[in-house]
Parts: structure tokens; sequence; C-alpha cells
């Protein structure tokens, strides 16, 4: 029992044995491929000509591809008047003088694109490309401005930016040093932001979405390791394992390093694949591009989109101990392994449906939008700071709250591994 290095080989291996094991990892693998998959799948419908002629039939894929070859020379252009007018043109005119059609135009699809106005471009092929090479920028702006004005210039959008910022600052009550601080992370932002290639790539579905690969690792920690400190339990073996020479600290601690071990090998499995489905299907041309562009246009800090996308799978690799740590703990708990799976499912349905708390609360609302399971659909771009010997965002201090997080659950653990069976 002295031999920590010995059960925890031990531990590992009869995890690894447990077919329910790889039958999940291999499922959730496979759905966050699909992910990025799905963005490519299916077919467009086109008009045929600029008379609305016989309409065509395109895979996604190949229109994906055929705008990812040609950026319509966007590659390295400053975000400036001159640009953003272009997009409010090309745009604009499309979504004024398209209608779509239902019915059975084609065989092959149930939705047929016409153009309302023959002179003008519309959903042809060339349209499609013209929308994935303007669409962002053309979104971005009604986003920010609510409205696309026809003398747009660059120091009315930026103006608008930065209007944008404030009142996101004060509906979040943070205070004047707060302010101050974004104020001075602005001042890095290199504006006008520059365009690099296709904005709609795989680093920014990567950031996007990589918060289901962590609902996909939570699942997984729950599947493989509910049962794991049950076992003994149900084995008859817990009360002789207590009466062991050197108690049942060290098969605890096997025990628990071998959950983080699975948990955290399983994350970079999920995430990995994630990541290749992306990069591969959708393309990196989008690494350089700031977040400011494709994701959130009032975030205050300088950070481009395969940063972001980097942390952020960094981040959920962290998460993935505090998931191992919850699920045995709360199996400890219930004693049982379907119970614990049981109440780790409702656990997770929870974060699901309560992404934030009411802002009366700001505190409470910033602790619960730092857990792993809610940070990806709203904290991420959170400007409220933590004060941790300085000012910290989301990004920073989720990883520090997340290790004190793993520590406590593995204490209660550790508490609940003690009680005497039976009471």
């Amino acid at each position: 029992m002295r031999n920590l290095g010995t059960l925890y080989s031990f531990e590992l291996k009869k995890l690894c044995q447990r077919k329910m094991l790889w039958i999940a990892l291999a499922i959730l693998t496979a759905a966050s491929v699909f992910l990025p998959a799905s963005q490519v799948m299916g077919k467009m419908v086109v008009s045929g000509d600029a008379t609305g002629g016989e309409p065509q039939v395109w895979s996604h894929y190949d229109i994906v591809q055929r705008q990812r070859a040609d950026p319509a020379a966007l590659e390295g252009r400053p975000l400036d008047t001159d640009l953003l007018r272009e997009a409010v043109e090309k745009l604009g005119v499309i979504s004024r003088t398209t209608t779509a059609v239902f019915g059975s135009d084609n065989a092959e699809a149930s939705v047929t694109v016409r153009q309302a106005d023959p002179d003008a471009p519309g959903w042809t092929l060339d349209g499609y490309v013209v929308q994935g090479q303007y669409g962002n920028i053309y979104d971005t702006i009604e986003r920010v401005m609510g409205s696309v004005p026809a003398d747009l210039t660059a120091d009315d959008y930026y103006a608008a930016v930065e209007a944008a910022r404030e009142r996101v600052y004060t509906r979040l009550g943070l205070t004047e040093d707060e302010i101050a601080w974004w104020a001075a992370q602005a001042e890095k932002i290199e504006t006008p932001l520059t365009v690099t290639g296709y904005p709609d790539g795989g680093w920014t579905y990567l950031a996007e979405m990589a918060y289901v690969g962590d609902l996909f690792i939570f699942l997984f920690s729950i599947i493989a390791l509910a049962g794991l400190f049950p076992m003994e339990r149900q084995r008859r073996t817990d009360a002789l394992l207590q009466c062991a020479r050197n108690g049942g600290a060290p098969l605890w601690s096997a025990k628990l390093l071998a959950g983080l071990t699975v948990s955290f090998c399983g994350a970079a499995v999920i995430l990995g694949a994630m990541a290749a489905g992306c990069l591969l299907l959708l393309g990196p041309e989008d690494a350089a591009t700031a977040v400011q562009q494709l994701m959130d246009p009032t975030w205050g800090a300088p950070m481009t989109v395969r940063k972001l996308a980097l942390a952020v799978c960094g981040i959920y690799l962290a998460a993935s101990l505090v998931h191992a740590a919850f699920v045995m703990a709360v199996s400890l708990c219930t004693k049982g392994g379907t119970a614990a799976m049981a109440a780790c499912f409702g656990a997770l349905l929870l974060f699901i449906m309560v992404p934030v708390l009411p802002l009366s609360h700001p505190r409470l609302n910033q602790v619960w939008s730092l857990l792993p399971a809610v940070i990806g659909s709203t904290g991420f771009f959170s400007p409220r700071l933590v004060h941790l010997g300085g000012y910290l965002t989301s990004m920073q201090a989720a990883p520090l709250f997340w290790l004190a997080l793993t520590l406590a659950l593995a204490a209660l653990a550790w508490a609940l591994h003690r009680r005497v069976p039976g009471r």
C-alpha cells in the first residue's frame, strides 16, 4: 500500500480496461469533429445567372473553398472608410435585391434564391463568395451601430465602438479604476483594424465552439469516473481497506490521480479532434485577425483569434481537472455510480439552463460566470475584472479559480472517503 506509483498504475489500468470509457470517448470525439464538419455540409442553390435563369446546386464545402481561395484582395487592407463603404455597398445591395422562392424548382433542393432586381448582383455563386468576403464586416457594423448609414466613415464606426464599450462598462457597474484599466488596454489596439484573409475560418469557429467541447469533456468525466470510488463499496472491500495498515489514503490518492489523468487525456483528445477538424475543413486563414473584427467589437484589449482559441483550449484542459474532481466527489457523496451519474447530469443541465445570474448580485454573478460549464457562453469576453494582487480578466482568473476549486473538491472527497462505512 505504500507504493503509490504501483497503485496509480493499477487504478489507471482498471479505468482503461472499461469498454464504456472507450465507447464514450469515441462517440464524443466523433461529435467534436462533426461540429466543424456541419459547417460545410449540405447543398446551396444559387441563381444560374443575372436574370435568374436555371438554378445551380453547389455543395456548401465547395462554396467555402471558393471563398477561401478568393478573398477579394482583402488581405492586409485596413478596416477604414473605403473598406467599410465597400462592404456596405456590396452586402447592402445583395440583401435588398434578393428574395427567397420556396418550392421544388430543383429536384435536389427545396429552396431557390432568385434576384428581385436583374441588374443588381445577387445570390449567384459569385454573390455567395462576396457574402463570405464582406459579410462579417457588414454584420459587425450592424452589431455596433444598429443600422448602416450610407455615408459611413471609419471615425463614425470606431466612435460607435467606443460608445458601445462604455455602455457595457456602465451596465455591468465597473468602477472608475477598472474602466481606467480597460482604457489603458484599449490604447494598445491598433486602429484601423487590419483584415487578414478569409474571416470565417477554423480558428474563429474553434474559439466560439470550444465550450461545446467542454460539455463533451464533462460528459466523458461523468461516464468514465462516476463508478471509480463506489467500486470498493459494491465489492464490499471498503471496510477492509479502511482497516489496512496504512488506511485507505494511498488507494484514495491513486484513484484520484488516475481519475484526473483520464479526464485530462480525454479532454486533450476531444479538443484536439475539434481543433483538427476546424483547421482542416474551415482553414487557418483567420489566425491573425483581431477578435474585435470577428467576435466581439467591444472587447477592450488587443488579441488575435488564434491566441484566443489556443487560450480557450488550454483553459478547458484545466477545466477537465475540475470536472473529474467534481464527479469523484459526487460519487463518494452518493455512494453509487448510477446515483452519481444522475446527480452530475442534473448539474450539467443546470449550468446549461442557467448561463447567467441576475446583475443585482454582481459578485455571485461573476463567480457563477467563471464556472467551467458557464464561462464559454458568457464569460470569456466579460469586462469584469478579478482583484488578486492586481487586475485579472476572466480568462486569466478562471484557471486559478479552478485550481482552488479542484483542491477544495479533492479535500471534500478525502473527508468523504475517510468516513466509516455504514455511517
